[in-house]
């Protein structure tokens, strides 16, 4: 233009031209600087993870004159581009004139995304995504643009995968129905078929998408993925040294780790009050109540769970109703989030599952085990303490992917795990007891020691149920900022609290030094919590409260072996039920008819002495295994020492015949059955 002679143009092209002339002129070195001014903005957006998804305002950087930030892609097999955000080599300048925002006839096909109304040549634009094409003419008719609003304002801001390069998704930033501005990372597998369970997630999120708009969103999505990468996680829990929970990651690492679900409905983890209102409300109350502060202290200890490299497991307040069990689990929720996050018993096996993934490396809380089938209660305790799901099959046929999950377990109910098995006609295996501790609620006042001023135990939990409705979810997250920065060796200081006094198994067998163990790691959690400053409780109290805890359950257990005692009961019960009618007196000379024989009786100088046939003895001892059963009646005195020929049945010669029995002592089958 430095070269033009306007007086030339004048008189060959007219005045207009030379007003045209000069106004381009100006509104291009105007544009030119603005765009670069634009354009360095728009980049440093890139880097940015998360927008505040409660604004009500975006980000003015975004909204510059009322479109976002766009980039030129490549054409996908429609021939369509997509507006990319966060592609920082990508991202084009943002235009000063509502003219270069709508793109000329050699950009299309392409999208657009305006944060805000945009007025051009054509008319008014409403904000949102909108879709730039072109329609060839017929014959020799020249093609016709078109314009198509796709939906609300969305921004595609960066690819999200797992970490085996699986899981492919999309983090999507867009304005809802109420103009604020949300996250969400949308898993690709979404897209399949027509669509429309993403569709239906975005319009349940608040995104309006046009009905005839349908496959141009889905092309948008996939048109062209963004540079920006972030690593997904499917679950709530641990993601390397990261901790994800489903609106927010904490941790050194959380700018590169996002949540990724299909579902938009987790609000579990909700937030109320403050961690000050908490601590003194509810963390206070639980001084010198040791079942109060054994629960707080299990409910920290989900996280600490893949630190201290230990299995899952909890548990179970047992107790008469209304003596504050349920304000027990209320009050343990209370550390994670509000009302929402406790879960019922009533679930199937399956359901139970997905319930525990939900929680995984947190606490899960089970409500009244009365309202569980019992015959589903083993599996859930065993499914629950393994971390592991049903293997299921396929289509194909082939394995499905196991659901995997950590967790701690806070349960209560008026049965003990066994008593509602035995209901459901299972007998509980040693292995559920130790995985899910029976604890009895019965204290002083219900399930509390001292009542901190309050007049009553009703009183006490009504008190700790208001804090838990306005105060929660902060102090979860306050041991989490610790947690995830704190690099010492848990394993090591694990195993430091199974040394203590307190938790040592004395005269115990392995069963008692597990439970031990899982005693220990609840003082662990509890006094991280109070070394981090989240609880305010005095250094030792969680330690105290745990070794309470371990008193107690061993108080109602007694000592030893369980399943031992299982089978002294098992022969036991067999003899109570049986012992007049399937038995005899051995040394009787007549006949004597008995139906269904299950052997006979005879008194020694020891006591009395019943001498079970082979078939007698395996239908006491029926749901164990046999040889191990004879071995814990022999270990429990009940049996005598086996033969030279290692065979534990005797001769006897009976009513004139021989016959192989064994002889079982019932005196030591004592109820007791040597708890100390």
């Amino acid at each position: 233009m430095n070269n033009t002679d306007f007086n030339d143009m004048a008189a060959l092209s007219g005045l207009d031209a030379v007003k045209r002339a000069i106004t381009s002129a100006a509104a291009s070195v105007m544009g030119e600087h603005q765009c670069k001014a634009e354009s360095a903005t728009a980049c440093d957006l890139v880097g940015l993870q998360n927008t505040d998804a409660e604004s009500d305002e975006p980000n003015a950087a975004l909204i510059n004159n009322g479109v976002s930030q766009v980039s030129g892609v490549q054409a996908n097999n429609d021939g369509l581009s997509a507006d990319t955000p966060a592609d920082a080599d990508g991202v084009s300048q943002v235009s000063a004139t509502a003219a270069s925002k709508i793109p000329g006839t050699d950009e299309r096909p392409c999208f657009r995304v305006f944060d805000d109304w945009l007025e051009g040549d054509g008319g008014k634009y409403r904000p949102g995504v909108w879709h730039f094409g072109i329609k060839q003419g017929k014959n020799d008719a020249p093609p016709t643009p078109t314009e198509n609003r796709v939906c609300s304002p969305l921004h595609i801001e960066a690819v999200t995968f797992d970490g085996q390069d699986n899981n492919f998704g999309r983090l999507l930033r867009f304005k809802n129905t109420l103009g604020r501005w949300r996250n969400w990372a949308m898993p690709m597998e979404l897209l399949r078929g027509a669509g429309d369970d993403m569709r239906g997630e975005l319009l349940g999120m608040g995104v309006e998408i046009d009905p005839t708009a349908k496959t141009l969103l889905a092309n948008y999505l996939q048109a062209k993925p963004p540079k920006r990468r972030m690593r997904c996680a499917l679950q709530v829990g641990w993601c390397g040294d990261s901790f994800v929970l489903p609106d927010t990651v904490i941790g050194t690492a959380a700018s590169g780790v996002i949540f990724q679900s299909g579902e938009r409905g987790h609000d579990e983890h909700t937030q109320a009050g403050t961690l000050d209102g908490w601590r003194e409300e509810i963390a206070a109350r639980a001084v010198d109540n040791p079942l109060l502060l054994l629960a707080l202290s299990a409910s920290f200890a989900g996280p600490m769970l893949a630190r201290c490299n230990a299995e899952g497991g909890g548990v179970h307040f047992v107790g008469d109703s209304s003596t504050g069990k349920t304000t027990l689990l209320e009050a343990g929720c209370s550390i994670w989030g509000g009302a929402n996050y406790r879960r019922s018993w009533r679930a199937t096996a399956n359901g139970m599952e997905g319930a525990a993934a939900l929680f995984n490396d947190c606490l899960l809380a089970l409500d009244e085990i009365s309202e569980c089938d019992p015959r589903e209660v083993g599996a859930i305790v065993y499914a629950l303490g393994n971390g592991r799901g049903k293997q299921r099959a396929g289509r194909t046929g082939s394995a499905r992917a196991v659901t995997r999950w950590r967790c701690f377990v806070l349960s209560t109910g008026e049965r003990t795990i066994a008593t509602t098995m035995q209901e459901g006609g299972h007998r509980a295996k040693a292995g559920q007891s130790v995985r899910m501790l029976d604890i009895p609620s019965a204290r002083l006042y219900g399930a509390w020691d001292t009542l901190h001023d309050s007049p009553s135990g009703t009183a006490f939990s009504d008190a700790i149920k208001r804090a838990s409705v306005t105060h929660h979810g902060h102090a979860g997250r306050a041991f989490l900022e610790k947690l995830t920065r704190d690099g010492q060796d848990f394993c090591a200081l694990l195993e430091r609290f199974k040394a203590l006094a307190e938790f040592s198994a004395d005269g115990g067998e392995g069963q008692d030094k597990r439970a031990a163990g899982r005693f220990a790691l609840l003082a662990l959690a509890g006094e991280m919590a109070t070394e981090y400053g989240v609880t305010g409780w005095p250094e030792g109290a969680a330690i105290k409260a745990a070794a309470e805890g371990f008193r107690v359950w061993r108080a109602a257990r007694g000592r030893g072996n369980d399943e031992r005692r299982q089978i002294l009961d098992r022969v036991s019960g067999f003899i109570e039920r049986h012992g007049d009618g399937r038995f005899s007196d051995a040394d009787h000379n007549g006949e004597t008819q008995t139906r269904d024989r299950a052997g006979w009786w005879r008194d020694t100088t020891e006591g009395r002495e019943y001498l079970f046939t082979a078939e007698g003895m395996r239908e006491a001892l029926k749901g164990f295994d046999f040889a191990r059963a004879l071995d814990a009646l022999q270990e429990a005195g009940a049996l005598p020492q086996p033969a030279a020929d290692g065979k534990r049945a005797r001769f006897y010669r009976i009513g004139g015949r021989g016959v192989k029995l064994y002889p079982v002592q019932v005196d030591k089958l004592g109820s007791d059955h040597g708890a100390g």
